[in-house]
């Protein structure tokens, strides 16, 4: 195996430099971020690694400091290499945690598949969630749908169920909807090439990239949230991570500078540099194969920027919307509650919910309550129902914070004799068992609502690792 590359010094890129200032400082800069990679990369299922996955990000951390405290002749001489073969076991009664060996497995587990599909499921998925999420999901996905033409066959319903608790559900329709489109131009074969994939319905140039490059070796581009960080740095750009104008000068830099031969390893190596070392906060620029070369790292030691973390800017963040709402839960005699498809679009697109009304304007007025059911009585007819029912709001509000906005919800309960009359609901409307709900997809809001509904229900979606 190829040990570390020292980097010479070199005085960095200024802001305004066209590239990377030669082809030695490429090649070195490519060298020393591979040799790292090869060394450190995280075990994970979409790279065709067999468990136990690097699932506890905080157990990579601490291991990390000690191998840098070993260095330094802090400590024993154990290897932060000996993390990505371990993982976190479930949780004794004790508190500890038990550390599994992959060479101590009596039967190993045969790596997953890596296909350019299970590439695309995977870049999809971490798109806005962490890598210890994911990999729940892209397993239990893999089992679910493990091949495109899988994907493309099943229901909206069936995705929905598959991606619940995920968030950001735009992502698997549209995950979906490229299935279809791969089946039908392209008799199911994932296309290799950056420009094909960019005609994919829900590809961008960000999951173009990171196909052609992992899947089938091409010298495409990447760049992601950790991509524009690790330049941003590494070159002292200026502008906030967010900025257009930063973006652009980011492609440039990493179509220039994405390693020819080995485009896959490269990218990964780009990206997990930014996830695991060169992170937003606490950046650990000891371990950083690219210290020797970081341009923001060589500000801070000559005293002209007081940390690496001012780059890039921060942007200001703007508050999230508050809204305020009321929400019908309508149950019959069958214990079937009454649920409504959200919108194509939007918020929790195409999700379940219950029938809910904005209700900001009533706060602060003595009858906020009884206006609340008005509301909710009047929506009730508008989707078509017809039955008598009495709400009777819950004791607690239930609240939810999205990205963008924090939801305070009053719940409404209600019950109705008999059954629930389908006959004249809007099609958006139906009755639903919770076992017939959750096979549909219930977001984390949901849950929640429902859990204050019915204590029993879980609060929180259980964490299902992968049974090995």
């Amino acid at each position: 195996m190829e040990g570390p590359v020292e980097l010479e010094e070199a005085p960095g890129l200024l802001d305004e430099d066209p590239g990377w200032c030669g082809s030695q400082k490429k090649q070195n800069i490519r060298r020393a971020l591979l040799a790292w990679y090869s060394l450190e990369r995280r075990r994970l299922p979409w790279r065709g690694d067999p468990p136990p996955w690097s699932e506890d990000k905080g157990m990579l951390r601490s291991q990390a400091s000690k191998a840098e405290q070993c260095k330094q002749g802090k400590a024993s001489s154990s290897s932060i290499t000996k993390f990505f073969g371990l993982k976190a076991a479930p949780r004794e009664k004790t508190g500890k945690i038990e550390v599994i060996d992959l060479e101590d497995l009596e039967h190993p587990v045969q790596s997953c598949p890596q296909n350019a599909y299970a590439v695309w499921v995977s870049e999809v998925m971490l798109q806005q969630t962490q890598v210890e999420v994911v990999i729940g999901y892209w397993t239990r996905w893999m089992e679910r749908f493990p091949s495109l033409q899988a994907l493309a066959a099943a229901t909206a319903d069936e995705v929905n169920n598959a991606w619940a608790g995920l968030g950001f559900y735009g992502r698997a329709r549209r995950l979906h909807e490229g299935a279809r489109y791969v089946l039908e131009q392209h008799g199911g074969e994932v296309p290799q090439s950056r420009e094909e994939l960019l005609r994919v319905p829900g590809i961008g140039p960000y999951t173009a990239g990171a196909i052609a490059s992992i899947a089938f070796n091409q010298p495409a581009a990447v760049v992601d949230g950790n991509v524009v960080r690790v330049f941003a740095r590494l070159a002292a750009l200026k502008g906030h991570s967010k900025c257009p104008a930063l973006h652009k000068r980011c492609w440039k830099l990493a179509e220039d500078l994405v390693d020819p031969e080995r485009p896959a390893d490269f990218n990964q190596a780009l990206m997990e540099l930014g996830a695991t070392v060169c992170t937003p906060l606490a950046p650990a620029c000891s371990r950083c194969p690219l210290s020797a070369t970081c341009k923001a790292l060589k500000l801070v030691t000559a005293g002209q920027v007081g940390s690496v973390t001012d780059f890039p800017a921060k942007q200001s963040q703007k508050p999230r919307r508050q809204r305020i709402l009321a929400l019908a839960a309508v149950a019959d005699a069958s214990d079937c509650w009454m649920l409504v498809r959200r919108p194509k679009t939007g918020l929790l697109a195409g999700q379940l919910d219950f029938p809910s009304v904005d209700v900001a304007d009533l706060e602060g007025t003595d009858d906020r309550k009884a206006a609340s059911v008005l509301r909710l009585q009047k929506l009730l007819v508008e989707l078509g129902f017809r039955q008598e029912v009495t709400l009777t709001p819950l004791s607690a509000q239930v609240e939810h914070v999205f990205s963008h906005e924090h939801h305070t919800m009053q719940v409404f309960r209600g019950c109705i004799a008999g059954h629930g009359e389908p006959s004249e609901l809007k099609p958006n409307v139906s009755w639903l068992t919770l076992q017939q709900a959750e096979e549909a997809g219930i977001t984390s809001g949901l849950q929640k609502v429902l859990h204050a509904l019915l204590p029993t229900f879980p609060a929180k979606r259980a964490a299902k690792r992968q049974k090995h």
